[in-house]
C-alpha cells in the first residue's frame, strides 16, 4: 500500500513484509502482513487522525473491528463486521462483563434507568449476608450507602469495581472468602445483587 510504504520494521519472506511488523508512510499500520499487505489482527492509523483496530485480509477491512472517527467534531465508534473494506454489520458490545468472581453462587447486574451509580446488595440464604473485612476497589465515583446496600455515584462510565469480602459459612463453622469484579461500560443506574 503506497500510504504505508515509507518504513518497514518487522519480519520479512521474499523481499515482502510477512508476519509481525509496522509500516509507516502517509498513515501507519502496526500489525499483521503477509504478501506485504495487512492481514490478520492490526492497527491502522491514517493521516486524517481515523484509526480501525481489527481483522484484515489482503490490505482490506475484513472481519470484526473497531473504526474510531470524528462525525460532526465529535468523537464516535463503529465496532462491527467489514466485508471487502466496507462496514457490514454492526455489533453492540455487552454493557458489561464481570472479570472475576469467586465464592459466588450467582450474580446479576441490571441498568434499572439513567444516571451515574452503582448498588450493591449481599445475600446469602435468601438473607442479607453478615459481610466481614468487605473492602471495595473502584475506578470512579463517590461510595455512598442505602442501609446494608453499598455503592457508587457519581461514576464517569466505563467504570470497574472490585469488592472483597468474607461471610460466616452457612454450616456453621470457618468463613467463605468472596470475590468479585466487574466493569461497565454502558452509563446509568445499576444495581448488582450478588449470591453466595
Amino acid at each position: 500500500k503506497p500510504e504505508i510504504a515509507d518504513k518497514y520494521e518487522g519480519k520479512c519472506k521474499n523481499g515482502l513484509a510477512n508476519g509481525k511488523g509496522v509500516a509507516e508512510g502517509k498513515d501507519k499500520y502496526v500489525g499483521r502482513f503477509k504478501n506485504g499487505l495487512p492481514q490478520g489482527e492490526g492497527k491502522y492509523t491514517w493521516s486524517t487522525g481515523e484509526i480501525y483496530d481489527g481483522s484484515w485480509l489482503e490490505g482490506k477491512k475484513e472481519g470484526r473491528g473497531k473504526l474510531f472517527y470524528k462525525k460532526d467534531g465529535v468523537d464516535s465508534i463503529k465496532i462491527g463486521i467489514w466485508k471487502n473494506d466496507v462496514f457490514f454489520k454492526k455489533i453492540v458490545p455487552n454493557p458489561y462483563s464481570v472479570i472475576r468472581y469467586d465464592g459466588v453462587k450467582r450474580y446479576s447486574a441490571s441498568r434499572i434507568g439513567d444516571g451515574d451509580r452503582i448498588l450493591f446488595s449481599f445475600k446469602q440464604n435468601n438473607s442479607t449476608a453478615s459481610t466481614n473485612n468487605l473492602i471495595f476497589s473502584n475506578s470512579s465515583g463517590n461510595s455512598f450507602s442505602v442501609g446494608t446496600q453499598r455503592g457508587f455515584e457519581k461514576i464517569n462510565f466505563p467504570a470497574s469495581f472490585k469488592v472483597t469480602f468474607s461471610v460466616p459459612n452457612s454450616y456453621g463453622g470457618g468463613s467463605i472468602d468472596v470475590a468479585f469484579e466487574i466493569e461497565i461500560t454502558e452509563p446509568g443506574s445499576w444495581t448488582v445483587d450478588i449470591d453466595i
